[in-house]
């Protein structure tokens, strides 16, 4: 069993959940005051839930005698969401896209909260081989690439709609509806391939005699998994269909992203 988060590591991981919800709200008050100390004090909460998120792990990995990622639910959760924050600090720093942490820090909090829920349950497990570690790591970087995808696409659809009502202004600009469907698609390709990568892993430990049972393939966190697959396969292929493109892409990415999130609460909640 692994190891259980302790009182003070959990109090951490709260300290980060609140720097990062006080950095969003600062972020969001700046759409009426955009003065430049609230622009610091912004990125100082932002950094803060990054080294906070930081040391949790590796606090925790101290305890667990293992710097192997993924060992854990809470170990994992936190990666989650810590490589969500350092993806938006590294687009921010280097090509700044404004609104991108008011759709991308919700979900960073959403993980870390689940980590703090579900990280004193047990991980199940499939069986102790290299296909387990695979699985798990291709399948966690997807969730992270469509969390990336999912929030591009939400942004291109306010974009888009405040483009077609002529509301769009300087001060509300999320960015141009290239920019955010490029990036869409490559995320959406990324995740993709962590996610293809994911499902065939998981059949060969499900064939292989896993804890799944004969009717694996009818459980809810499969078949979601399945359909998340269909539909980003829509979204990579958009470009041959252009019927598929813009908007339409924006959509699927969005959904796309809701049924990963259903598969990471079935996985926790539904039996091995």
């Amino acid at each position: 069993m692994p190891d259980i988060p302790n009182a003070g590591q959990l109090a951490v991981l709260l300290a980060a959940i609140a720097a990062f919800a006080i950095g969003g709200l600062i972020s969001v008050a700046r759409l009426g005051v955009d003065k430049e100390r609230l622009r610091i004090a912004g990125k100082v909460c932002f950094y803060i839930g990054i080294c906070a998120s930081a040391g949790v792990l590796v606090w925790h990995s101290i305890d667990r005698h293992s710097w192997l990622p993924l060992g854990d639910n809470f170990d994992t959760l936190i990666w989650l969401a810590l490589l969500l924050a350092l993806f938006v600090a590294y687009t921010q720093r280097v090509h700044p896209l404004r609104g991108l942490d008011w759709f991308v820090m919700p979900i960073v909090i959403l993980f870390l909260v689940f980590a703090a829920v579900f990280g004193r349950t047990e991980r199940h497990e499939y069986v102790n081989a290299s296909w387990w570690y695979v699985h798990n790591v291709t399948a966690c970087c997807g969730a992270v690439a469509f969390a990336v995808a999912g929030a591009a696409g939400a942004m291109y659809l306010i974009a888009n709609r405040q483009l077609r009502q002529k509301r769009m202004n300087p001060a509300s600009r999320l960015g141009s509806l290239e920019r955010l469907e490029h990036i869409t698609r490559v995320a959406v390709t990324l995740g993709f391939a962590m996610l293809t990568v994911a499902l065939v892993t998981g059949l060969v430990l499900a064939l292989r005699g896993s804890t799944l049972g004969p009717g694996w393939y009818k459980q809810p966190k499969v078949l979601l998994a399945f359909v998340a697959w269909i539909l980003y396969a829509l979204v990579l292929h958009s470009p041959i269909n252009p019927s598929f493109r813009g908007r339409k892409t924006a959509v699927l990415s969005v959904v796309g992203f809701v049924l990963m999130i259903g598969v990471l609460i079935a996985v926790q909640l539904m039996p091995r």
